[in-house]
C-alpha cells in the first residue's frame, strides 16, 4: 500500500512539475487583445472591446487591462495558473467580486487565444490584435508599442 501512495505522490509531483516547463513564457501572452462575448447580466449584453496583458515581473501571472488604463494603475485582472498538475493551459483570477476562469489556446500562426467564463455568466474570447487598433490602444495607456 506504501507503494501506491509513493507512486502516486511521485507520479503527482512529476506532472505538476512538467505543467511547469510546458506553460509559454508570460512574454508570449503581451499585447493588445480584441475582447468578444456576453456579459454575466440578467440579460446579457455584448462584450466588443480591447484589453491589454501585459506579464507580472517575477512571477508567472498575467496582468489585463482596459486599454484606456495607464500602465502604473492595479490590474483589475491577475490571471495565475490554476494548478490541476496534467492541464497546465487553465489560468484564474478575480473579475470584480467573482471567479474568472481562461483555458489558452494557440491559433494557426501561433498566437495565444483565451476563452474566459465567470462565477457570474459572462462569457468572451481573446483574439490578439496586430492592426492600428494596437497602436491607438497603446498610446491611450501611455505605452510604446510591443
Amino acid at each position: 500500500m506504501r507503494a501506491f501512495v509513493f507512486a502516486a505522490a511521485f507520479l503527482t509531483c512529476g506532472a505538476m512539475a512538467q505543467a511547469e516547463t510546458i506553460r509559454p513564457d508570460t512574454s508570449f501572452f503581451t499585447g493588445v487583445y480584441e475582447r468578444v462575448g456576453r456579459s454575466g447580466a440578467e440579460v446579457p449584453a455584448l462584450i466588443d472591446d480591447l484589453v491589454r496583458i501585459t506579464p507580472v515581473d517575477g512571477t508567472w501571472a498575467l496582468d489585463v487591462f482596459p486599454c484606456a488604463t495607464v500602465a502604473d494603475q492595479d490590474a483589475p485582472i491577475r490571471l495565475n495558473p490554476l494548478d490541476f498538475g496534467e492541464v497546465p493551459n487553465i489560468l484564474e483570477g478575480q473579475a470584480g467580486p467573482s471567479g474568472l476562469w481562461c483555458q489558452y489556446f494557440t491559433d494557426h500562426s501561433n498566437y495565444p487565444i483565451l476563452t474566459c467564463q465567470s462565477e457570474m455568466g459572462a462569457r468572451f474570447t481573446l483574439w490578439p490584435i496586430t492592426d492600428e487598433r494596437l497602436t491607438v490602444c497603446m498610446m491611450a495607456a501611455g505605452q510604446s508599442r510591443p
